[in-house]
């Protein structure tokens, strides 16, 4: 499954998959504008933050946004996952696992230090959601992967 850079063009579908994730995973609506404004943030400034599309056939399946944080332990960036969403008709098809993968080797490649995603595990509407995509609890601990 082809995973690439998203690019300025792509910040409608962001915009469409944050506010969806938001949703579904937090029971929240938030402001498309509000939202839009954050994501062009990100490419106005890349060392902030970097977005990654899985697409088949030119159709968005999923996407993921990564932040960094520097780590005085480790003398080196941490990358953050601050949000994975993928489109419901693509759950169950390796989407989350293609992006994660992908990642986990930019990140390396990079000289990172490790690759993190914060997850609030009283958050139940969340864990429903990340179990419809396949994640079973190992995902915890695949993210919180330290190289």
């Amino acid at each position: 499954m082809p995973v690439r850079d998203a690019r300025l063009t792509d910040v409608n579908t962001l915009v469409r998959g944050n506010c969806a994730m938001a949703r579904e995973t937090e029971g929240l609506e938030l402001d498309p504008d509000r939202m839009r404004t954050g994501v062009e943030a990100v490419f106005a400034d890349a060392s902030k933050g970097r977005y990654w599309i899985e697409e088949s056939h030119g159709a968005t399946r999923g996407q993921l946004l990564v932040t960094y944080e520097w780590s005085d332990w480790r003398n080196a960036p941490v990358w953050w996952i601050q949000s994975v969403y993928v489109w419901p008709e693509a759950r169950v098809r390796g989407v989350f696992r293609s992006l994660y993968a992908h990642v986990d080797l930019e990140a390396k490649a990079a000289g990172a230090a490790g690759l993190r995603l914060y997850v609030d595990l009283r958050n139940q509407s969340a864990q429903q959601v990340y179990e419809r995509l396949g994640m079973d609890g190992g995902h915890y601990r695949l993210f919180e992967a330290m190289f």
